[in-house]
């Protein structure tokens, strides 16, 4: 199964192929006897619109921003409150070129 959703996303090159296909993988999911399978397919068809709109925008997504944010909220936990909120700022700005994981 997760083998066929991620199909979905390299075979299907417009909205309406997304739609059968995704369908179809939520049609099989719903009918399984794993919990998780059946949750994912509710949550694809209560977000319907918004999984669609990746074939409806060509394939642009909100990952960037989310990481950035991620990052953000990462920065915030680590500096436990700044007092400089201009410094903070900077901070954020400079946070592109920081690296997180840390070396081996």
């Amino acid at each position: 199964m997760k083998e066929k959703l991620r199909n979905v996303y390299k075979l299907a090159e417009s909205e309406d192929a997304a739609k059968l296909l995704l369908g179809d993988w939520c049609s099989d999911a719903e009918g399984s006897d794993i919990k998780e399978l059946r949750s994912m397919a509710k949550t694809i068809r209560k977000h319907w619109d918004g999984v669609l709109a990746y074939w409806t925008t060509g394939g642009v997504t909100s990952a960037a921003v989310e990481g950035f944010n991620n990052k953000i909220r990462w920065l915030v936990k680590q500096a436990y409150g700044y007092r400089d909120e201009k410094y903070f700022r900077l901070k954020i700005f400079d946070l592109p070129n920081f690296k997180i994981k840390k070396e081996l």
